[in-house]
């Protein structure tokens, strides 16, 4: 992807100089540029550019083809030969960040920039966060794994994983909204990958770390490092909001130099919850900050949504937001895409859909179920090629202790072409058959609602709101929603509202992937 001067800059281009003025350059005083590029094969005419490594190929090895697409100047970590200009940098992908920033006119100076990571709970806090500021009358912008927005314009699901020039591109067209705030979701492998260099965050928000993404960050401490480079992103003034109950991110308090709010139900903080009430369908309890206190009922359930609710709090609170207007804007939040949504269609027992896929949000989804059934609790356990050896284990362990009831399957519609992964999974199991293996996720879907009884709990996990097939002659995307409705329209007994509509036509039947 090419990125462009935003075109509030000047004709001539920005100064590199400007942007890493502690870089060396070699061949040139300085670099004008109006346009960069981070992958060879996307160079154009005039554009800077900048040599990125990564784990399938090093940038620096394809400069040459670069120049010859047009690249006036190269950013780089290591010295080439050429005759063109370079730049050498210690992180290129920091570079690249910064450079994107600079070319669409630094966009978060222009924006409350509001950033959130942690391993649980990112998705969530993002839109109460933004639910708060629109309560407030705000003009809110937001980036989550589940949705993009520019204010009052159209939302549309990502197509993109977070990356610099696509950022740059979100945050200016917020910008040009009249957006006052950017509500962010920072994977930690976003900021492994520097995709963060160049934006200055008003608040950042550390929702808890626990281990997750080994297989990407080869270690826990790297894991931690990456999550903690969201502080340093911090304008001068910005305030860090930090969970005192989760205890790898207590022990930053004395290591921040921002200032700081504490969230917790357990611990003394800053911003608390007491929990008054919980059934399988909401949850209320009691947020006090300083003299002020407020109840808050919410459709999602768990200590997790709490925490979520706590740090959204902290930021309306900052923003000199009413706690009234706040704990409206968490109420107005409802059901968010495949975050333990619990599918209402006239039956008997419950059925959550999470995206759990890491043993330790396999956990917190099965313990805030668990809580309110009085039942058996079926967990639908998915198999991540992405997860390690452990980690599949890790799950294998959770899914015995947890749940009365184990099915293992796929992340896609069809067969497993390999066994070894599912194996991995029953190798946690000190009784491998307390497990059902049923690879085909619809299949699988199916009999855990079939074999639920009244009272029961059915979790379905790995998937969330993420399409796992497509059928029929069209095409179409199916989510583990979808299965669960039809199966439960197919065989529920309905009174009252809970029916279908009869006018709204079906676009997926249960019987559609049988045949």
């Amino acid at each position: 992807m090419s990125t462009q001067l935003d075109n509030t800059n000047t004709n001539r281009g920005i100064r590199l100089r400007d942007i890493l003025p502690t870089a060396k350059l070699v061949g040139a005083d300085d670099v004008f540029f109006q346009s960069c590029c981070g992958l060879w094969t996307d160079c154009q005419t005039d554009d800077l550019f900048v040599a990125i490594m990564d784990s399938e190929q090093d940038g620096h090895d394809f400069t040459q083809e670069a120049i010859a697409r047009g690249a006036t100047a190269v950013v780089t970590e290591r010295l080439l030969t050429t005759h063109r200009p370079q730049c050498l940098v210690n992180d290129s992908r920091e570079a690249y960040g910064k450079i994107c920033q600079a070319l669409a006119g630094n966009p978060s100076r222009r924006l409350n920039s509001i950033g959130v990571t942690g391993t649980d709970g990112k998705t969530v806090t993002c839109h109460l966060v933004s639910g708060i500021l629109k309560a407030a009358g705000q003009t809110t912008g937001l980036i989550s794994s589940i949705e993009v927005s520019q204010g009052k314009n159209k939302t549309s699901v990502p197509t993109n994983d977070l990356n610099p020039p696509w950022l740059a591109e979100q945050l200016t067209s917020m910008a040009l909204a009249h957006c006052e705030n950017a509500v962010i979701e920072v994977p930690s492998i976003a900021l492994a990958r520097r995709c963060l260099a160049g934006v200055e965050l008003d608040v950042a928000i550390l929702t808890n770390i626990r281990e997750n993404h080994l297989d990407f960050h080869g270690s826990e401490a790297n894991y931690q490092r990456a999550k903690l480079r969201l502080l340093d992103k911090l304008k001068p003034t910005g305030l860090a909001i930090i969970n005192a109950d989760d205890p790898k991110t207590h022990f930053l308090l004395n290591q921040i130099d921002r200032p700081v709010l504490t969230v917790g139900i357990k611990q003394e903080a800053d911003i608390t919850a007491k929990p008054i009430d919980c059934s399988a369908s909401e949850q209320t309890f009691v947020i006090t900050a300083g003299s002020d206190s407020i109840p808050v009922r919410t459709t999602i359930i768990g200590d997790q949504h709490i925490y979520n609710c706590l740090a959204a709090t902290a930021v309306g609170l900052a923003q000199g937001i009413e706690i009234e207007t706040i704990a409206k804007g968490l109420e107005s939040v409802g059901r968010i895409p495949g975050r333990l949504e619990k599918i209402e269609c006239g039956q008997n027992f419950g059925v959550w859909i999470d995206s759990a896929r890491s043993s330790g949000q396999l956990a917190h989804a099965i313990r805030s179920i668990r809580e309110n059934t009085n039942g058996n609790l079926w967990c639908l356990c998915s198999i991540d090629d992405r997860h390690s050896q452990r980690e599949r284990q890790r799950l294998g362990e959770v899914a015995e202790r947890a749940a009365d009831k184990v099915i293992i399957t796929n992340t896609a519609g069809g067969p497993l072409l390999n066994y070894e992964p599912a194996h991995q999974i029953l190798d946690g199991f000190e009784n491998p058959g307390k497990a059902q293996l049923i690879p085909n996720r619809f299949k699988a879907i199916e009999w855990a609602l079939t074999h639920a009884q009244p009272n029961d709990a059915v979790i379905i996990a790995g998937c969330g709101e993420r399409p796992f097939a497509l059928i029929g002659e069209e095409n179409w995307t199916i989510t583990d929603r979808d299965v669960c409705q039809a199966w439960l329209y197919d065989n529920a007994v309905f009174s009252g509202p809970s029916k279908p509509n009869e006018d709204q036509p079906n676009i997926f039947d249960i019987d559609d992937y049988r045949a």
